[in-house]
C-alpha cells in the first residue's frame, strides 16, 4: 500500500511540475505600451519575388506609400473628433473651463476640416453661453456661421447634399407608392 501511494504521489508531483513550470523560463518580458514592435532583421527572411508578380508588387508598394499620408491625416482627424467628444462630455458635466481649454486646443490643431471646425466653434459658443460671456459667444457663433457658409460652397458638400436629397426623394416615393408596405 505504501509503495503504491508513494509512486502515485511522485507521479502526481511530476505531472504538476510539468503542467505548472513549462514555459516559465522561455517567456518573453512584456514591452511598455509606448514602445513599438521592431522585428530583428537577423530573424526575418526575405524571399525573392516571382518575376511575373514583381510589377504588381511594385504597384502595390507605390499605392500603399501614396495612401500612407492620407491614413495619417485620417487618424489625426479621428483623434481630434475624439477630443471634441471628450470636451463635450466635460461641458455636460459643467466643467466649462476644462471643456473650453480642450476645444481651443482642438481648434489650434484643425487643418482642412471645415465640418470639425464648425462643430468646435458651436461647442465653444455653447460653453460661452453657459459661462455668461455673451461677447465671446457671439464671436464664436459668427465664426461658426462663416465656416458653415464656406462649407456650403464646398463642392464635396454640394455633391453629398444633392445625393442625400435624391435618396430622400427615393424613400418618399417608396413610402407613397408602397401602399403601406414600408410603414411601421
Amino acid at each position: 500500500m505504501f509503495k503504491n501511494s508513494s509512486r502515485l504521489l511522485i507521479l502526481l508531483n511530476v505531472v504538476a511540475i510539468i503542467l505548472f513550470c513549462t514555459g516559465c523560463c522561455t517567456r518573453q518580458t512584456r514591452r511598455p505600451p509606448d514602445q513599438k514592435f521592431t522585428p530583428d532583421p537577423t530573424q526575418t527572411e526575405r524571399r525573392p519575388a516571382v518575376p511575373d508578380v514583381n510589377s504588381g508588387v511594385a504597384l502595390a508598394t507605390d499605392f500603399s506609400e501614396r495612401q500612407l499620408p492620407e491614413r495619417e491625416k485620417d487618424r489625426r482627424t479621428q483623434e481630434l473628433y475624439k477630443r471634441l467628444e471628450f470636451s463635450f462630455d466635460m461641458y455636460q458635466k459643467e466643467n466649462f473651463d476644462g471643456a473650453l481649454r480642450e476645444v481651443e486646443r482642438v481648434q489650434m490643431e484643425i487643418n482642412d476640416d471645415p465640418y470639425l471646425e464648425m462643430q468646435t466653434w458651436y461647442l465653444s459658443a455653447m460653453i460661452y453661453h453657459k459661462s455668461g460671456k455673451t461677447s465671446r459667444r457671439s464671436r464664436a457663433m459668427r465664426k461658426m456661421l462663416e465656416v458653415m457658409e464656406t462649407l456650403q460652397k464646398d463642392p464635396r458638400f454640394r455633391e453629398s447634399f444633392e445625393e442625400g436629397m435624391m435618396s430622400q426623394q427615393v424613400i418618399d416615393m417608396a413610402l407613397s407608392k408602397g401602399e403601406g408596405r414600408y410603414v411601421d
